[in-house]
């Protein structure tokens, strides 16, 4: 380790790798009442994501906690837990924290991306936004860095640091701005959804995670084939540590999927060009995933989701792309993105349920109350006005 950087502000924070420096660490957050904060992990490197670094900001002091350095976090966790916590994008960051340590927020949150968006800001971004506010612009470079191997580089730790640097002050700038417009309220509810959303069980944990991104348009045939894949890269992506994407794309094995349901008499070879890059016991084992799907009868394929099998008559395409109209005038009133009022598919929700009420087209959509109630009048004219 760095000897130069690791318990010296020197360099514009302190590296919390020893238990004395993380004592006074703890120490210091019993007189402060919020705390910018973030974290890297290693999650584009390895299959097991873990966080391997905490960063803190807060009073003009800024920390960089060492969670692989061995220390015990009990305390420190249990001091974060009561504080606001200002984060750039919470979701992934308390998603991680949760699966590594079993960290979850008792005090509000404040994410300054989601106040970005309420206050309809062109450009979100934590570098957008430390340019806006504090007239800074950041240098890039750590973004794909494998932050479990040690020791860490300088350049990385600095990189670390500026991710909660300037938290404190877009966040004041964004409060004053989401009280000019009256949205407080509508960010709090983002933030507080966020919250609920990364404390849920993940997709990758369920037993449907084989349905990945763009597998709800294969026909049932390539469902099978597409699912029989998935177990096949998920366990050699355990066995070497790796992420998924690095022994397969998702594309990849869709197109895979959708080739051999089309072409079941063809020799692996004449499929995906891709197909040359798997060797050796792994393309082994990847035939045997597909015979394994092959010889599945058709009462052992997958189904369909449950929304694809919805009953019943559908909302038409007009009304749709008229709710959608109207939703983004709307937006466009508010200076706010159209997709963060209302998405395409809560709009089709929208649609095919004709909610009476606010509460009704929250149950019908998923939509939070203030986007509901600024949709509502749209719900009206469009469903519900006489034709």
């Amino acid at each position: 380790m760095e000897e130069n950087i690791n318990s010296k502000s020197g360099a514009g924070y302190t590296y919390v790798d020893n238990t004395d420096t993380l004592d006074r660490l703890v120490k210091a957050l019993e007189d402060v009442a919020r705390v910018g904060m973030d974290t890297e992990a290693d999650s584009l490197h390895h299959y097991f994501e873990k966080v391997c670094l905490i960063q803190l900001s807060f009073s003009g002091n800024h920390y960089i906690v060492d969670p692989l350095a061995g220390l015990s976090l009990e305390a420190f966790f249990r001091a974060l837990s009561k504080k606001e916590l200002i984060f750039q994008g919470a979701d992934y960051d308390l998603r991680m924290l949760k699966k590594t340590f079993g960290f979850r927020p008792e005090a509000p949150v404040f994410d300054t991306m989601l106040a970005a968006q309420v206050l309809g800001d062109e450009k979100i971004g934590l570098g957008a936004l430390v340019e806006k506010y504090c007239g800074v612009v950041l240098t890039h470079g750590g973004q794909k860095s494998d932050w479990s191997r040690r020791p860490l580089s300088t350049g990385q730790l600095l990189y670390a640091a500026d991710d909660t640097k300037y938290l404190e002050a877009i966040a004041d700038a964004q409060v004053a701005g989401l009280r000019e417009l009256g949205r407080v309220d509508w960010h709090r509810e983002c933030c507080d959804r966020a919250v609920e959303t990364a404390g849920l069980p993940g997709k990758s944990e369920g037993k449907e995670a084989w349905r990945i991104k763009g597998s709800s348009k294969l026909f049932p045939k390539a469902l099978v084939f597409a699912r029989e894949l998935w177990k096949w890269r998920d366990e050699a992506a355990q066995q070497r540590d790796r992420p998924p994407f690095m022994i397969l794309r998702n594309e990849d094995l869709l197109e895979l999927a959708a080739w051999r349901a089309q072409n079941p008499q063809s020799l692996l070879h004449q499929g995906p060009v891709f197909l040359k890059r798997i060797t050796g016991e792994n393309l082994a084992r990847l035939e045997t995933a597909i015979r394994t799907a092959e010889a599945l009868p058709p009462t052992d394929w997958p189904v369909a989701p449950e929304r694809a099998r919805f009953q019943g008559a559908g909302p038409s395409q007009e009304k749709v792309e008229a709710l959608l109209t109207e939703c983004k005038k709307i937006a466009a009133g508010l200076k706010i993105e159209p997709c963060f009022l209302a998405s395409r598919a809560a709009v089709t929700a929208l649609a095919r349920h004709r909610p009476r009420s606010v509460e009704e087209a929250q149950e019908a959509s998923g939509m939070m109350h203030w986007q509901a109630a600024l949709v509502m009048p749209a719900i009206q004219t469009v469903l519900w006005s006489a034709t």
